[in-house]
């Protein structure tokens, strides 16, 4: 019997594992026609023992994909097996597919663990506290989400309003990267986002949000110093200026943010490193962004701030009783 959707309070998800065989190809225009041993995910509570599932099916490998994506789950498959780009319009770096409605992004890991800000930067900026970094031109990506018919949400005014990002429209993120798996077999690993972060105080993963299209803008700015004298300010695309593109925490000058009410103006994410691959600074790994307009389920309606532990309310009550007896001497 399959989990039921969304994350229970009291759980954490580990990469979910569903063993099956079937064939590749036709719905989800993968790239092999060569037959899919398994596609897998796993299911497990927090400090409780890991759930395996095991059966056999006849049907379309799209019957697991669209499981996973009900569910939250990670979805392995054997490497090359992935959909292809076939069709996609290049933006420089930045691909959209018109068929599949989605934009692909390179890049590669910062990091595997540890407070993040960023779900995505521009390499080399913020890289101690960014889960990846993308390659490409900011101002290409957001040219690539305005074909996918995005509205924009409302923007943060400063990294101080903590207020919900509300209106327009939010997408769904998800990476995919090469995962090995316990036993040395390497797995292409697709999984969202929120699956990959941790809110802290809560202790399991992200809620199932989205990310809202803020969308960065052109400003005019002074020109740097040691310009020529006589220089004239000049627009500049401001995600290109500051290297942010997919904010965690309220950024102005993001492409994508978390559309969440936050308590801090750092948030409070980690990454989860038991879903995420091992990590080398000297080699990297590589990651793909994938970008895609949501759907009915994909956002949990719920979902309004970034949640945080009950109070305890004896505590305050005490401490409101302390302080009126002291007031009273």
């Amino acid at each position: 019997m399959l989990p039921e959707p969304g994350p229970a309070p009291d759980r954490l998800f580990r990469c979910q594992e569903l063993r099956c065989r079937t064939s590749i190809g036709g719905p989800i225009g993968c790239a092999s026609s060569a037959p899919l041993d398994r596609v897998r995910w796993t299911w497990g509570p927090r400090h409780g023992t890991i759930l395996l599932l095991e059966f056999l099916m006849a049907s379309s490998c799209v019957l697991v994909v669209l499981l996973a994506s009900i569910h939250g789950l990670a979805v392995d498959v054997i490497p090359g097996s992935e959909p292809s780009r076939q069709g996609a319009i290049p933006l420089g770096s930045v691909f959209y597919s018109p068929g599949s409605g989605q934009v692909e992004i390179e890049g590669f890991f910062n990091l595997n663990s540890g407070f993040v800000e960023y779900l995505a930067c521009l390499p080399g900026v913020k890289s101690h506290e960014t889960l990846v970094a993308l390659d490409c031109d900011p101002a290409d990506l957001q040219g690539a989400l305005l074909l996918l018919g995005l509205k924009t949400s409302r923007s943060p005014r400063s990294e101080m309003d903590l207020a919900p990002l509300m209106g327009g429209d939010r997408v769904v993120i998800s990476l995919r990267f090469l995962f090995q798996d316990g036993e040395g077999r390497e797995w292409m690993r697709t999984i969202r986002a929120e699956n990959c972060l941790i809110n802290a105080p809560m202790e399991r993963e992200m809620a199932r949000c989205g990310f809202c299209f803020t969308g960065s803008s052109f400003e005019m700015l002074d020109p740097p110093p040691g310009a020529p004298e006589g220089s004239e300010p000049q627009e500049h695309f401001m995600s290109r200026v500051t290297g942010e593109i997919v904010s965690l925490c309220h950024r102005p000058w993001a492409i994508l943010d978390n559309p969440l009410a936050l308590p801090y103006p750092d948030g409070d994410y980690f990454a989860y490193a038991e879903v995420l691959p091992a990590h080398r600074r000297d080699d990297p790994p590589q990651v793909t962004m994938l970008i895609r307009r949501v759907a009915t389920g994909d956002v949990d309606p719920d979902a309004i701030r970034m949640q945080l532990p009950p109070r305890d309310r004896t505590a305050e009550d005490d401490d409101q009783k302390q302080e009126g007896e002291g007031g009273r001497r």
